[in-house]
């Protein structure tokens, strides 16, 4: 079968902070050609590479992220090399590229192809104070606000596992990608446009929840570490997470007592999970996490695990890579497969893809070797717009008009996807209910207030949808969504794998109502796994993926990042599948089912790491804040308490300059320390010398200073920093009121991404509890009054 993509040209001009989301292109079908320097991408020169030997074939982030990709040598820099793109750009859908700010001819490749989208993918976007600022993974997870709720308390912040600044950003180059790609071609003339994605802006999306705007607005905090990275120890010395949550306090006192473990717990007490009016399980002031800790000293995992399950309660083992085999998941998850790479003369593990349930199994060719493809013509064009012609119209402001997208999300990752594709033009109808089934983000307490329309989390994840209430429980309801399916282009749910079904929405039956609709299923763990049925949470999700002990300091617990990371990576995938899905439905007026389990695209995204650990035998000693092609790199005290300066030396020409910024004068000639083998065998004396700099300045002096002399840096900023002190940030944030509630401001995150041609979108309020009721119902169903009438009065509505 033709995968969805087929026919569409991408030309990746970027380097490892945009790789994977060039690499998600290419799996679902799309030419992806890789325009390298002469001396490579800088992806081919990152360590680990394959056996400890360094070549532009052998490292592990290029054999992994340029899956399914060619490869060609241009230096575009040169007027030969920028003539020849010219003409290849000729013939492209997308150019994707991560040069600063105004180093890329933007306007005159355009100029070549007016149908062509370019994905900028920056550190701080296109404009701005810090549009020129430098960044690496470390520095923009410290602009974007996750460095700050990672680790421990008493440590520094601590850099996040398998890069997820640079995850963040590839995972939007795509979902943006992909928008545009439909916007475009479905306006006259199929005008291009440039996306223009923030590497801060991109990383900030993973503390939506953790640092929610409305936490510093309306109680004046701002969390820290470690946040939503709750871990506890077991009797036998192995790790596991859970959330305890109130409804099943019943079961977990029986449990303590069981196991002897003392506790003043009252199941009739609300408070008990309270504290100060906030939901304590969001923060470190958690009685009842205490007592799972104590519970599981004397449990030992799996005993803990198991009565944890029996009783519906969120759990999950928290995994070293070396631990896989011992589950009774990931022998039979089809997860991994070994695939012989002829450039390293090595047969290599590689992870499925992040969208492989797109269209199972996906293709995964090797990554090439470097001017692979110089002498190899491209296929001929097959794309749908006339190469060369002048556009008609210009490109749509909202390039997802038309979409109709039926929303049974709760939560957060199902109610981002969606919210992802309302933001740019998608008609989402979300389908809640009014009774015990509602959604828990919309009764989470508020500081001197409660309504379900208010929660910060509920409206932070919901912008510009539609609500209806039906009692999915009643036939009648049943019925009324069904007649919904019928109009719609999408249905997404999240979850558990096969609640659909066991609702009485099956597949088989859905189809037989819309045969164009795609079903989209995003949940926890899928597939046949003996894990599928369980309830789970995005902390837990990353532990068991392996990700906490890929991170943080040897003698730390294995926390992880301080956020619920696959709730906020799940949504760009999900929106690359849908779009791929619709647009391959163009092709065959043909729906599909598309289940994406959030653990396996989880793990596709540490497929670098596997691929090591894999290939050793043996699990890594975690890094801290060093990096294997950096020194130094690292977060360093700064004036005051808890504030730090993160900072990263990319290059061995920067050193000079950085040793006589830091005072280290003698060292900026000393010719061992031009080279990184150099630095790094005395890493401890240089990050010393660092920690004396910058102790007396304040976070943002130092970064500017590190910044003015072309080295990247940031302060670590938390949600209070984001908010009011950077100011290129701040107008991220924007303030909208509930009709409700006038006057009562809610603060939202903006979109993750822009038009370069277009000012800051502005974005709708979350719907009210069944806002839309009459509107969907009598616009979109017909219903007269009479019939929503009666409707109402059953209690199916409303």
């Amino acid at each position: 079968m033709t995968l969805p993509l087929h026919g569409v040209r991408v030309l990746d001009l970027s380097d490892h902070r945009a790789a994977l989301g060039s690499r998600m292109l290419a799996d679902l079908g799309a030419e992806v050609t890789m325009v390298e320097p002469p001396d490579g991408n800088p992806i081919r020169h990152l360590a680990p590479f394959v056996d400890d030997e360094p070549s532009p074939d052998g490292s592990y982030q290029h054999l992994y992220f340029n899956v399914n990709k060619r490869s060609i040598v241009l230096d575009w820099r040169s007027d030969d090399g920028l003539a020849r793109l010219g003409s290849l750009v000729e013939s492209a859908d997308i150019l994707i590229e991560t040069n600063q700010p105004g180093e890329f001819p933007v306007a005159e490749i355009r100029a070549a192809n007016p149908h062509l989208i370019v994905v900028s993918a920056t550190p701080y976007g296109q404009r701005g104070p810090k549009s020129g600022w430098r960044a690496t993974d470390l520095t923009a997870t410290a602009a974007g606000g996750l460095l700050q709720v990672s680790g421990e308390r008493k440590d520094p912040p601590v850099h996040g596992a398998a890069f997820p600044g640079h995850t963040m950003t590839g995972l939007t180059v795509a979902s943006s990608a992909m928008t545009a790609l439909h916007g475009r071609d479905r306006t006259p003339g199929q005008p291009g446009c440039q996306i223009d994605i923030s590497m801060q802006e991109a990383t900030s999306f993973q503390v939506v929840q953790t640092s929610n705007p409305n936490i510093w607005r309306w109680r004046e905090e701002a969390p820290y570490r470690p946040a939503l990275s709750q871990v506890i120890q077991c009797a036998d010395g192995r790790w596991m997470g859970c959330n305890i949550s109130p409804n099943k306090l019943p079961e977990f006192i029986a449990m303590l007592e069981e196991a002897g473990v003392e506790h003043h717990l009252d199941p009739e007490n609300w408070e008990v999970i309270h504290r100060g009016d906030r939901a304590a399980w969001q923060y470190l002031e958690n009685p009842l996490q205490d007592l799972a800790r104590d519970l599981a000293a004397v449990w030992p995992r799996q005993k803990l695990l198991e009565r944890l399950w029996a009783c519906g309660t969120p759990a999950m083992l928290t995994l070293s890579f070396s631990e896989f085999e011992e589950t009774e998941h990931y022998p039979t998850s089809g997860q991994f497969t070994h695939i012989d790479t002829p450039n390293v003369g090595k047969e290599l593990s590689y992870s499925r893809s992040p969208l492989d349930p797109v269209q199972s199994p996906l293709e995964m060719r090797p990554a090439p070797s470097l001017g692979e493809h110089n002498d190899a013509p491209l296929p001929p064009l097959t794309g749908g717009h006339d190469v060369g012609t002048e556009g008609q119209a210009s490109f749509p402001d909202m390039p997802l008009t038309g979409i109709r997208v039926l929303d049974l999300t709760w939560v957060a990752a199902g109610p981002l996807t969606t919210r992802l594709m309302a933001n740019f033009g998608a008609d989402v109808i979300k389908v809640e209910s009014s009774g015990d089934r509602m959604d828990p983000v919309r009764v989470q307490p508020i500081k001197g207030e409660f309504h379900f329309d208010l929660p910060d989390l509920f409206n932070e994840v919901n912008t510009d949808k539609k609500s209806v209430t039906i009692d999915l429980a009643n036939e009648q309801g049943k019925e009324l969504l069904r007649e919904l399916v019928a109009h719609c282009d999408v249905l997404v749910n999240n979850y558990s794998a096969g609640s659909l079904a066991r609702m009485g929405f099956p597949w088989e039956e859905l189809r037989q109502i819309n045969p164009g609709l795609i079903l989209v299923h995003l949940p926890g763990v899928g597939g046949d796994s003996p894990w599928r049925p369980l309830r789970t949470l995005g902390n837990l999700l990353k532990a068991a993926a392996g990700m906490n002990f890929l991170m943080g300091y040897e003698h730390q617990p294995p926390r992880g990042m301080g956020v619920a990371y696959p709730d906020f990576t799940s949504p760009h995938v999900g929106v690359t599948a849908i779009l791929s899905a619709l647009r391959a439905r163009e092709e065959t007026g043909e729906g599909r089912e598309i289940e994406l389990s959030q653990l396996s695209a989880t793990v596709a995204l540490l497929g670098a790491q596997w691929m090591q650990f894999d290939r050793l035998g043996r699990d890594l000693p975690r890094p801290g804040n060093r990096d294997a092609n950096m020194c130094p790199h690292g977060v360093f005290p700064s004036q005051g308490g808890d504030q730090w300066v993160a900072l990263a030396l990319e290059s061995d020409d920067q050193w000079p300059a950085f040793a006589r910024l830091i005072g280290c004068i003698d060292w900026a000639d000393r010719v061992d320390l031009q080279t990184l083998a150099g630095r790094k065998a005395i890493e401890d004396e240089i990050e010393s010398a660092i920690g004396k700099w910058s102790a007396p300045l304040t976070k943002w002096d130092a970064a500017k200073q590190m910044q003015a002399a072309g080295i990247a840096a940031n302060a670590v900023e938390d949600l209070r920093d984001m908010m009011d002190v950077d100011e290129h940030f701040r107008d991220h944030y924007q303030r909208v009121e509930q009709p409700s509630h006038p006057g009562f401001g809610i603060w939202i995150d903006g979109a993750p991404w822009e038009f370069a041609h277009l000012e800051r979108r502005v974005l709708e309020r979350s719907p009210m509890l069944g806002e839309h009721n009459e509107e969907v119902l009598s616009g979109l169903l017909g219903k007269s009054q009479e019939e929503i009438a009666e409707l109402v009065a059953a209690g199916v509505v409303g």
